[in-house]
């Protein structure tokens, strides 16, 4: 069985946690034990002196993401029953579903594409101009500000399912075990990002606010929004039905509800992918394979590979293991357009066939973490 090695040297033996209303807190080893990133890979992402916690309690930061994400949600929400409603009472045709297809794919690659592969792991190279392209395709996802999505991800490599991971189903943001399985989920799944908990970008936020691209696409967010969810899909409605029924049902359908379903998508990796699947390598951590999660997340959901191999372009080590979004990657190399893609390596999980691993207890990923306290 493939097994990640880990033969860097442990960053630190201090674990630190920050309250918004104090300094920082340490607690030594003995009180607070923290490993090192689950994969030396992403040992180049963080602070080198500092231990890789790197939660904010109650932080300004974490208060205007709530706000930020419940706009979000209003909107995707709301659009998706108003697309309900209309689906059952509206006649849509291929001028609808055509655009909420096309739409879904460019709002999954959002994150596979952009977010994910390229900005936060680095698993090809490209030019200034494609670098702004795949940041508006990131930010009409619409999965939050590409500065905050790599930093977030990044904490999650650095601490997988462990105390200070981002959106475990076994640790909320402070590091507590939910009181049950379900809320674990629940949490893992969106709830995260309702908490009062933020990433610190002094660890996990190296290099990102002087990356002129993130950076644009962080302040325009807000325009990619609503070109997204409204713009682009009542232009599309408007070229190809010409009615308003078209427009409507278009922006409905193809925007907020193609919307919706694209979030959620995402967010089965971080409950479903974590819980139910199978596992090529053994890690510390509960990553799994899981091949419809896969399916609707254009190949993102071969989990297990990916924690393993983080910086490959690829999810895949099987043929059948597909994987849509590295399709894209060949495709714009082929053109061109990308370059130094990395791959995975040719004897990555070919050592035998993987097996359902066994779900885990709650309370199986138990560790010890620094307390942080409303007075820190």
């Amino acid at each position: 069985m493939g097994t990640e090695k880990n033969d860097l040297p442990a960053i630190d033996t201090m674990a630190t946690a920050r309250h918004a209303d104090g300094p920082a807190v340490s607690k030594d080893a003995g009180a607070a034990t923290l490993r090192q990133p689950s994969n030396p890979n992403e040992q180049s992402l963080i602070s080198e002196d500092t231990a890789p916690m790197g939660v904010i309690v109650n932080a300004p930061l974490a208060k205007a993401q709530r706000k930020e994400y419940f706009v979000y949600t209003s909107i995707k929400n709301g659009g998706t029953l108003l697309a309900l409603i209309w689906i059952a009472t509206q006649p849509t045709d291929w001028v609808i579903w055509s655009a909420f297809f096309l739409f879904y794919c460019l709002n999954v690659l959002g994150e596979s594409l952009a977010h994910h592969r390229y900005f936060t792991h680095g698993s090809f190279k490209t030019s200034t101009p494609m670098r702004y392209a795949l940041a508006i395709l990131a930010q009409c996802g619409v999965y939050g500000s590409a500065l905050y999505w790599v930093a977030d991800h990044r904490r999650h490599h650095s601490q997988t399912d462990q105390p200070g991971d981002v959106h475990s189903p076994f640790f909320d943001g402070e590091g507590k075990e939910p009181v049950s399985k379900l809320k674990g989920l629940a949490h893992a799944h969106l709830g995260w990002a309702f908490d009062n908990c933020s990433t610190d970008m002094e660890i996990y936020g190296k290099g990102l606010l002087e990356d002129k691209v993130l950076v644009f696409a962080h302040k325009t967010r807000w325009l990619w929004l609503f070109t997204s969810a409204f713009f682009v899909p009542a232009l599309w409605g408007w070229a190809f039905g010409g009615t308003w029924n078209h427009v409507i049902g278009t922006v409905l359908v193809a925007g907020t509800f193609r919307m919706m379903l694209g979030l959620h998508a995402i967010a089965l990796l971080n409950s479903v992918c974590h819980y139910w699947g199978y596992e090529r390598f053994k890690g510390p951590h509960h990553a799994k394979n899981n091949w419809w999660v896969a399916l609707v997340s254009l190949g993102e959901g071969w989990h297990n590979n990916h924690h393993a191999h983080p910086r490959a372009a690829t999810t895949s080590t099987r043929w059948w293991e597909i994987d849509p979004t590295y399709w894209v990657i060949m495709v714009l190399e082929k053109l061109g357009l990308v370059w130094d893609v990395k791959r995975m390596p040719k004897d990555a999980g070919r050592e035998e066939e993987p097996k359902p691993s066994a779900r885990p207890a709650i309370g199986s990923a138990t560790r010890t973490v620094a307390k942080v306290t409303e007075n820190a």
